[in-house]
């Protein structure tokens, strides 16, 4: 049997609103003990930002207090669904170099973000990808 993306999903999703400071951000994701938090504007999922969006920023010298938006990822988001194979899911954060993935429903409502994180925590997760035969998965390094 090939696990879905929805058996993923540990937890709630967290979110931010557009216009809130990066910095905001960053205390909520280290309160939680989080990767990344959504960016919505008013209700609907515009971005994500994460934390190796916050490093590259801070690498380029932008201000930690700039709005999640600038710092972050808005637009052409790099999705699965909930009923995607796990095999989708490895394959786009590897062609994309990725480490999370915003999981929407079959209607395209947001439903949560998995990470990688998330995938080598189970163990049948690790045994099916282990299974991929060279052709159905190249990967990245």
């Amino acid at each position: 049997m090939t696990s879905k993306v929805k058996d993923l999903i540990s937890r709630s999703p967290v979110t931010i609103e557009k216009g809130t400071s990066t910095l905001d951000a960053v205390k909520t994701m280290a309160s939680l003990n989080m990767g990344s938090v959504i960016i919505t504007d008013h209700g609907n999922v515009v971005g994500i930002i994460t934390e190796r969006d916050i490093i590259r920023a801070l690498a380029k010298g932008l201000s930690i207090n700039e709005p999640v938006e600038k710092l972050g990822t808005v637009g052409n988001l790099i999705t699965v669904t909930e009923e995607d194979s796990i095999y989708v899911a490895a394959e786009k954060m590897s062609k994309h170099n990725i480490r999370h993935l915003i999981v929407l429903d079959t209607e395209g409502k947001f439903k949560g973000v998995i990470s990688m994180r998330d995938m080598i925590r189970e163990s049948h997760v690790l045994k099916a990808l282990s299974s991929i035969s060279e052709e159905e998965f190249v990967g990245s390094d």
